[in-house]
């Protein structure tokens, strides 16, 4: 399990640690300043102490051989953390343009007393940090901030909106007021003599889309995409040991899972989580799949009594509140691993944003062949008109709600702001009555998106998915119930090398005649015969409602209730209770709401301890 703390005490007063639980690896007393770091030990955190320099590096390198051959270190052996060390020490912060792969990095360096806290260009493994001036903290985990005793945690009303309309917390925010997110492609530089910090970019997906266009054929495109991925896969796999992938029957994990095998000496472990309702089971699909590839298959049919055992564990599971539905299955096939003793599994996460899954670009397209100026002054009178107001229209359920999306949609600024308008599922009026002590908006990584008006609108939207909803959605499912039960997260689909060559490919082939991941699924075709993966997507609709219903319904009055929400004082009770008495008075048009709202006061009850 990842998991790290560290400490700067301007004060310089000492404070309790578990040893039991955590290894202290650096301690130190300044004349200015303490500074503290501990690990729950595992094998993929190393660190370095000398006289100049501590660095601690969470994660992997993946092109620890390039470095070399640029550092002029072949067939000298240095450990990855001599190499980082090396460096550091030769190019200074440049040195984070030059490395690859999933990552942390934190280094105190001793001379110039500066802390630098780097996160890899993806953003996988999770670097938070809380800054005032007396203290810096700095951890894995919101919870491990709750170890310095001078620390008084608090909800962020802002946050608490953000995650009611993302159903997670977007970067660069977490749900505690005044604590943050390093982003991805980031790193946060700390001068402890002067108590200040600054922020600065060594990477954005952005850039990657202004590269000029590729001018190659299909077929040399496909090919070089298909030996991207092979080479991607290579990168993570380690022969002759036992390896586990999630395998929906789609194209993203069907091509991993056939490549894996391929590569493999053993047959490799995939694993398919199966409903007992039909429009939303894969796992037969998933089945006749592994068959053909040859794998060693298992499946597990998710049931009510499955999310009965499970959603209470989520909140120890997940940092922070987040309510994506797959969480539960991606949590069952994280302990049938586990099970088995497993500790590697590869995923296609990433496969949608990367190969281009862009739905209705031709509708992104004529809302912004219109200047933002214009649409905006066509919604304003609209903006101020009331529509609650009308009979029978303003009290229809969802009526406000589909309406208020309506006018942000044409009148935001650009797609990714397009994109956010769409997915909202509280108008702004709903949350100032939901929720105690809100204000406005709080800015997230929608809000820092730029594209500057030159990319291809296809790249524009996977794009803004794959910052958000992949980055801090997707992602985030992924990593955090693998790292609870110590299993290694491979994303072959989120390599850098890949995720550039795709960035410069025009969007006419990445969809072609409507056929959206066209390079992919041509590349699955020449391996996996068609007839196996060409059908509908019937998707991963996870039926949440009917266990709130049944299984899960005296877990939700447990944590809905005048009572507690009372002490809370985080929300208006009677707007939660008319949310909750709506749903279970058969209305299921509120499922999405409660949902959001039963989780975050599961993770909230968690988190008091």
């Amino acid at each position: 399990m990842q998991d790290f703390f560290g400490f700067i005490d301007y004060k310089r007063k000492n404070f309790p640690v578990n040893r039991d639980e955590y290894k202290i690896i650096y301690q130190e007393e300044c004349y200015h300043f303490n500074i503290f770091f501990s690990y729950r030990s595992n094998q993929n955190s190393v660190h370095l102490n000398n006289l100049d320099i501590f660095l601690f590096l969470v994660g992997k390198i993946s092109n620890q051989a390039e470095l070399e051959i640029l550092l002029n270190c072949e067939n000298k052996m240095f450990s990855t953390i001599t190499l980082i060390e090396i460096a550091y020490n030769k190019w200074g912060l440049k040195f984070i343009e030059k490395i690859e792969g999933s990552f942390v990095i934190i280094i105190y360096d001793k001379q110039s007393k500066k802390l630098l806290l780097i996160k890899d260009k993806i953003g996988k493994i999770p670097l938070n940090y809380y800054h005032s001036n007396d203290k810096i903290i700095f951890a894995s985990s919101l919870q491990n901030f709750k170890k310095v005793s001078t620390f008084i945690p608090s909800i962020n009303p802002r946050s608490l909106a953000s995650y009611l309309q993302h159903g997670s917390i977007l970067q660069p925010n977490t749900i505690l007021n005044e604590c943050y997110k390093i982003k991805s492609g980031h790193y946060r530089d700390f001068n402890l003599i002067e108590k200040k910090s600054k922020e600065e970019a060594y990477w954005k997906l952005e850039e990657s889309y202004l590269a000029p266009r590729i001018n190659a054929s299909e077929s040399t495109i496909i090919n070089n995409a298909d030996k991207l991925i092979q080479k991607s896969i290579e990168k993570s796999y380690i022969k002759d040991t036992k390896i586990a992938l999630s395998l929906s029957g789609g194209y993203d994990s069907s091509t991993i899972a056939f490549f894996l095998q391929e590569k493999s000496t053993q047959k490799i472990n995939t694993f398919t989580i199966g409903f007992n309702k039909k429009d939303i089971n894969e796992a037969i699909d998933a089945k006749a799949i592994a068959k053909h590839i040859g794998t060693s298959h298992h499946e597990h049919y998710f049931t009510g009594e499955d999310a009965l055992k499970i959603v209470p564990k989520l909140c120890k599971i997940y940092d922070e509140p987040f309510a994506e539905y797959a969480a539960t299955p991606t949590v069952l096939i994280a302990q049938l691993i586990q099970q088995d003793n497993i500790h590697d599994i590869f995923v296609g996460d990433g496969g949608d944003e990367v190969f281009a899954t862009a739905d209705d670009t031709e509708f992104f397209q004529r809302i912004h062949s219109i200047p933002h100026k214009i649409r905006e002054n066509i919604t304003l009178p609209f903006k101020k008109f009331p529509m609650e107001k009308i009979p029978y229209l303003g009290k229809m359920y969802n009526f406000p709600t589909k309406y208020t999306k309506l006018l942000q949609i044409l009148s935001s600024k650009n797609i990714p702001k397009t994109i956010e308008a769409r997915n909202i599922l509280f108008r702004e009026e709903e949350l100032h009555h939901l929720i105690q002590n809100y204000t406005t908006p709080i800015r997230t990584t929608f809000d820092e998106i730029d594209f500057r008006g030159n990319q291809e609108t296809v790249d524009e939207i996977i794009g803004t998915y794959f910052k958000t909803s992949m980055t801090d959605g997707e992602l985030v499912k992924s990593y955090n119930a693998m790292n609870r039960y110590n299993i290694s997260l491979q994303t072959p689909f989120l390599d850098e090398e890949l995720i550039a060559y795709m960035a410069t490919i025009p969007s006419s082939i990445k969809i072609k005649d409507n056929i959206k991941k066209y390079i992919l699924k041509e590349i699955a075709h020449q391996y996996i015969p068609k007839s196996l993966l060409a059908r509908p997507k019937s998707g991963f609709d996870i039926p949440f409602s009917e266990w709130m219903r049944r299984e899960l319904k005296e877990l939700v009055y447990a944590q809905i209730n005048e009572k507690r929400l009372n002490e809370d004082k985080l929300f208006y009770t009677s707007s939660i209770i008319n949310i909750r008495d709506n749903f279970y008075q058969g209305n299921d048009s509120y499922k999405y709401k409660l949902w959001r709202i039963f989780i975050f006061q599961l993770w909230y009850e968690n988190f008091k301890g």
